[in-house]
């Protein structure tokens, strides 16, 4: 297939350049109408209009010899406050999004998968700073909603396949999304914004806009504070975050950008359950942690034989898992400092400088009310049958990106380098509790344990390096090539294990070399890509490209994602010699067409996933038990998107965007106690149908839009034994805005409605992995459901 495209692209390429000169005069005149995209303003050339679906949705992105689009800030403020941005991308064509909550803002159940890759196999960068690969145990970098308030997001542009080589990311082995932060005005301005929803939700956001003052500086300060409770549950179910950002502009000259950015987030999230469908079925649809610690010490006595469960969960057969069917309770703590300074000049009149330097800190916990491990005393006496057990994250990293643009007539000549050096620390430590309450909050981090299993520290070191060049070989043809090197080198030392009292206080102490140590390399030293675009006319162009990917290893200890510091050391010695870091081949064909009435694009898509990881469980996952990393072969994509934007007349607009996509297992899963049958089963988590629509009316100051979202059968277990139904979801948001309105310069008030219909479905699922097979649907507790139907009002105010 490679060699296919490859011929695909010379043979445009050479077609091109056979039709270019009947071409021509056309096309100068309307790239001398239009210039193109990414021009350097600083060089007196403006940007080209973007190319819209409803003035917020890019379709497609004349020029690109790849597929991108984007969304700008009327996308996100469309939506109700507080809503996630990866939730927003749920737009766009060959991405498919899942959260537990009506927002997107619970981090552990948030889900987007894009083309058959999960959201730890994408790229993520905001303002070109790496944001890592946005897994909930984030390892490299923090989610997107600690290090912007959604506010302050000016666009987002998504490449589903290739990726652009410039992306500062190891994981982006299926595209990356890009995050902007929006500009200071050059306008002064006071804005607030009030929302209250359901559940209990309140929101808060402020921004200051200096305006451009004398000295050529502008700023803005902008902060927000965030409560809702959890849609179901009791006890401490508030979901809390307050966050800051600071963005700063100093224009030196005529020709330098000076930007500096800070943002802090500290963030509470209170877990919802995962799920099984036997759960579901016997609990019912509202069904979580018990949020009551005399329940919860009723159930971990009989998890342990003494007694018998509380209702609801007596009603469950001794082989449905009533021990996990609820625990007290769990949540995510998270708090992180970001900032960062660049710099943009114009050198010459075709050279162009840019560079970003930055800082990362993260203090994290994540927090669980254990019955598999007891309170115990130095004497070895159970106290409580439940322990608090964390895992506890910290993050300390900083990096910088520079690059050299050289830019002539027919040529843009294009370099750059990325560099990072990280601490990352992971523990797992044990609280005690009493018989009487549970001594901890879920919003505070816990103080003084009483037992820790294992503390890793990683250091970490990343090098990428990236060249590329994009050449016109006529005004209707470009072609653009290059390559990246990037080369990761982490070591796992362990820094504690078993100290404290001992969780098992019977057996002896277990030896160090239960614990991989060591370092680890991963990267690849010729990453190419390569693509074409043609422009057949003024309305109409085709494109294809290529690229090879590879992502780093994750790090962790025991039970900590696909991480290969997760087993023994004997293990990981093993490891060393055998493994391979998971790489993937995109290729990708397409055609655009744009004019003032109609925007579309569609693609044919092949995706070659090799050396898939996968960590096989040793016992359950929730126990946090040892795995063992593997080798299980590689995945196999192939699939088509379309998006279209029709413009009806002057007041409504029609958006649709469909996928079909089929991910399916090279090889069958083999451990070693079994072989399991999954060559040519669907990966798991990949819907193969996809259908988004959205009709959106203006009108003076009133505007509406309803839109829907389609998703079909998704698999989770790898040899396809059990699913979840596909599920339909509509939204309705409705605003009214007025200008200059008294003393104020805009009053807007916004009501929007999550889940129209109020469909009862399983949204997110995986979130406490996948296995081979569970028919019954008992061996994995790994759904989420949907949250109801949610509403929420907004006024907001701007002087």
């Amino acid at each position: 297939m490679r060699q296919n495209l490859f011929a695909t692209v010379i043979a445009l390429a050479s077609l091109g350049l056979g039709s270019a000169n009947a071409q021509q005069t056309q096309q100068q005149t309307a790239e001398n109408s239009q210039p193109a995209m990414g021009a350097d303003q600083t060089t007196g050339s403006q940007p080209a209009p973007r190319i819209t679906a409803t003035d917020s949705v890019t379709v497609t992105a004349p020029g690109e010899t790849r597929s991108e689009q984007s969304l700008d800030s009327k996308a996100l403020l469309e939506t109700a406050p507080g809503t996630s941005p990866i939730a927003v991308l749920a737009h766009l064509p060959s991405v498919s999004v899942t959260s537990a909550d009506p927002y997107g803002a619970y981090e552990w159940a948030l889900r987007i998968s894009v083309r058959g890759f999960n959201q730890n196999q994408l790229g993520f960068t905001l303002d070109d700073v790496p944001l890592g690969d946005m897994s909930y145990g984030n390892l490299n970098g923090l989610h997107i909603s600690r290090a912007i308030i959604n506010e302050n997001i000016g666009r987002i542009t998504m490449s589903q396949g290739t990726g652009s080589l410039e992306t500062a990311s190891t994981s982006n082995l299926g595209g990356a999304i890009q995050f902007f932060s929006s500009e200071a005005s050059d306008k002064q301005s006071f804005s607030a914004q009030q929302s209250f929803g359901s559940f209990k939700g309140s929101r808060s956001f402020a921004r200051f806009e200096s305006g451009l003052l004398p000295t050529h500086t502008k700023f803005y300060l902008a902060g927000v504070y965030q409560t809702a409770d959890k849609w179901k549950s009791v006890g401490e179910i508030g979901q809390r975050y307050f966050q800051l950002n600071g963005k700063l502009t100093q224009y030196v000259g005529s020709k330098g950008v000076f930007n500096a950015f800070v943002d802090y987030s500290n963030r509470q999230e209170v877990d919802y359950q995962d799920l099984n469908k036997v759960w579901v079925q016997k609990l019912g649809y509202n069904w979580d942690n018990y949020g009551d610690w005399g329940k919860a010490i009723q159930a971990a006595n009989a998890c342990n034989g003494n007694g018998a469960y509380p209702s609801p969960v007596n009603r469950l057969a001794s082989n449905e898992d009533p021990c996990d069917a609820g625990y007290y309770g769990g949540a995510g703590l998270r708090k992180d400092f970001l900032a960062y300074v660049s710099y943009k000049a114009a050198l010459t009149s075709h050279l162009t400088w840019k560079t970003t330097a930055y800082g990362h800190n993260n203090d994290g916990r994540g927090l669980w009310f254990t019955p598999y491990n007891p309170t115990i005393d130095v004497n070895g006496t159970v106290t409580s049958p439940i322990g608090l057990r964390t895992t506890e994250y910290g993050i300390s990293r900083g990096g910088f990106l520079t690059s050299l643009s050289f830019e002539t007539s027919r040529n843009t000549l294009e370099g750059g380098v990325w560099f990072e050096k990280e601490s990352f620390d992971i523990a797992r430590r044990f609280y005690a509790t009493s018989i009487a309450t549970p001594a901890h909050s879920l919003y505070d981090f816990p103080k003084n344990p009483f037992a820790t299993q294992w503390d890793y520290n990683f250091p970490t070191t990343v090098y990428q390096i990236h060249l590329q060049d994009l050449y016109k070989i006529t005004p209707a043809v470009s072609v653009s090539a290059g390559f990246k090197t990037t080369e990761t080198n982490a070591t796992g030392n362990l820094t504690a294990s078993d100290t404290g009292i001992l969780l098992k206080p019977t057996a002896p102490k277990p030896p160090v070399s239960n614990y991989a140590q060591g370092s680890l390399e991963s990267g690849k030293a010729f990453l190419p890509q390569i693509g074409v675009n043609w422009k057949l006319n003024t309305n109409n162009e085709i494109f294809a490209d290529v690229a090879e990917n590879v992502r780093a290893y994750q790090m962790g200890g025991n039970g900590i994602a696909t991480s290969p510091w997760g087993t023994t050391q004997a293990g990981f010695d093993a490891l060393k010699k055998t493994l391979k870091p998971e790489s993937s081949w995109s290729e990708e064909v397409g055609y655009r067409y744009t004019d003032h009435r109609l925007m579309a694009q569609a693609n044919y898509f092949h995706v070659n996933f090799s050396d898939r990881l996968l960590a096989i469980q040793q016992g359950p996952a929730i126990a946090g038990g040892a795995s063992l990393l593997s080798n299980v072969g590689g995945v196999t994509t192939n699939g088509v998107d379309a998006a279209a934007s029709v413009r009806i007349n002057s007041s409504w607009l029609l958006y649709n965007a469909v996928t079909f996509n089929q991910s399916t297992y090279d090889s069958d899963l083999v451990t070693a106690s079994q072989v399991y049958p999954t060559a040519g089963k669907i990966a798991v988590d990949t819907p193969k149908f996809l259908y988004k629509n959205e009709l959106t009316y203006t009108k003076k100051e009133f505007s509406a839009h309803i839109s829907s979202d389609y998703m079909s059968k998704r698999y989770f277990t790898y040899t396809n034994d059990n699913s979840v139904d596909g599920r339909f979801l509509a939204d309705f948001g409705t605003s009214y805005t007025r200008q200059e309105l008294g003393p104020l310069s805009e009053l807007k008030l916004q009501f929007n409605i999550y889940n129209l219909a109020g469909a009862q479905y399983y949204s997110s699922i995986g979130t406490n992995g996948f296995i081979a097979s569970d028919p019954t649907s008992v061996g994995n507790n790994t759904l989420q459901v949907g949250s109801p139907r949610a509403f929420t009002g907004t006024f907001s105010v701007k002087f």
